[in-house]
């Protein structure tokens, strides 16, 4: 356990072990939050993670935010194009060089400061694909419920990988195996992609990612789970993926 513990540590402390990818637009109200959580993970030396956040063209302060979060927490981070959420994850990931690679939304917060030690162990360990619980940051109870049943559905009865992109760790390898995420789609990306890792090989942590209710704000608690329902069952069912349902809009 000692050798292993000292093996993830050492990997940590090389410049080249995780790329750390976020795709944005128009999010000034999150952003320096999300760089902030990821800034005090510990056991890692953060200024050796290379970020790369994907802004698709940003109309506010997004942009003020992300510079000012890099001076302060002294991050390795680079603003690149990005586009429709696929398009930005890709982007990042094809100038990625590490052995690992982080993609999060937007406006997540890492609850836990071991998240990332943690998912570098499993990733070790021989795991492919990792994921968090979700959590969320509102006092919104019925946000709280809806993310605490997610979270239940999530681990005792999907019968095959589904991790968001609200945090959504891979080998680099296995993702580029799979052809990263469908930029032919205009929603669920990230679920289309976990559903092709081995089940053996996917891991959801008993750590936390947080969001907001905003979401549920937009199309409301029966209509986000209408979405996610419909989503199921059109699993097998590419085109209906293709459907613009203005959930990014």
């Amino acid at each position: 356990m000692r050798v292993k513990t000292y093996l993830v540590k050492a990997k940590m402390k090389k410049n080249n072990w995780l790329t750390i990818i976020i795709p944005c637009r128009n999010e000034e109200k999150y952003i320096y939050n999300t760089l902030e959580s990821i800034s005090k993970q510990v056991n890692v030396e953060i200024n050796t993670v290379k970020i790369y956040v994907a802004d698709a063209n940003s109309t506010d302060k997004t942009v003020e935010k992300i510079n000012q979060a890099k001076q302060d927490f002294n991050l390795n981070l680079e603003i690149i194009p990005g586009g429709p959420v696929a398009v930005g994850r890709n982007n990042g990931a094809k100038l990625a060089t590490t052995p690992f690679i982080l993609f999060m939304d937007a406006d997540t917060t890492l609850d836990n400061p071991m998240t990332l030690s943690y998912s570098a162990w499993y990733g070790l360990s021989g795991d492919r694909l990792i994921t968090c619980k979700l959590k969320s940051t509102s006092k919104d109870f019925m946000s709280k419920l809806f993310f605490s049943s997610f979270n239940v559905l999530q681990k005792f009865f999907f019968t095959e990988p589904f991790s968001t992109g609200v945090y959504f760790f891979t080998t680099k390898e296995t993702f580029n195996e799979l052809g990263g995420f469908d930029e032919t789609v205009t929603q669920s990306e990230d679920y289309l992609l976990s559903r092709k890792y081995k089940r053996r090989q996917f891991r959801v942590m008993n750590m936390y990612a947080g969001q907001d209710n905003r979401r549920f704000k937009k199309m409301g608690y029966f209509g986000f789970l209408k979405f996610l329902l419909l989503n199921y069952i059109n699993r097998n069912n590419i085109n209906h993926f293709r459907k613009d349902l203005n959930y990014w809009s």
